[in-house]
């Protein structure tokens, strides 16, 4: 290697190793840098694990309102609630009886619907509080007819001779009606009373 005259000898000159510029990273910067990555990835699949879950809830929740919407649209329930709305509380037996045929086909309609409406609210496969949104606008209208009516019956199918009914096992629909107008008389939700005057500060 030659050098500027005068200046250094040969014997002066070093070389500088080229590797000692380069950047180093140890073994254990390394691990930590990759138990970051992990860390961030584990915590991605996390997130869009929820999104999924949260959107499955959101859509179920949406299957089941417009489950029990379209059944409540069904005219043949539209009419028992309107039957429902003129029973008095003083109806014999012997009046309900002479109802026409169509009419007592639209209570029992509406007596079958919110047994099974009942039922799978009891097992968690309905959501209580979808249910009673929808049914608590008519229960002003429907709740004491319905309650007389389901006791008639079944004092009728008790007191009747040939009859499997008794005091003791009574009609098991009945009841659940009976366990489901209970449960939404035990929650009545504020909120959902004259939503027009009480939620107008309501914003999609």
């Amino acid at each position: 290697m030659s050098t500027p005259s005068g200046l250094f000898s040969k014997s002066e000159v070093k070389l500088i190793p080229t590797c000692a510029y380069r950047p180093r990273m140890d073994l254990e910067s390394a691990a930590n840098l990759g138990e970051a990555l992990s860390g961030l990835a584990i915590m991605f699949t996390l997130l869009f694990g929820l999104r999924q879950v949260l959107e499955v809830n959101r859509n179920r929740r949406f299957e089941i309102s417009q489950t029990i919407a379209n059944s409540l649209e069904n005219p043949l329930v539209q009419r028992g609630f309107a039957n429902l709305g003129r029973i008095q509380p003083g109806m014999t037996l012997q009046e309900f009886g002479d109802m026409p045929r169509e009419d007592k086909d639209a209570i029992n309609a509406v007596i079958v619907l919110m047994a099974n409406h009942a039922v799978m609210t009891f097992h968690r496969n309905l959501s209580f509080d979808i249910v009673a949104s929808f049914y608590r606008g008519y229960l002003p209208l429907i709740g004491a007819g319905l309650r007389h009516v389901m006791q008639l019956v079944e004092n009728a199918y008790i007191h009747h001779e040939g009859s499997a009914v008794t005091e003791e096992n009574g009609l098991g629909t009945n009841h659940w009606v009976f366990w489901l107008l209970d449960r939404m008389g035990e929650t009545a939700n504020p909120v959902e009373y004259k939503p027009h005057v009480t939620q107008t500060e309501w914003r999609p």
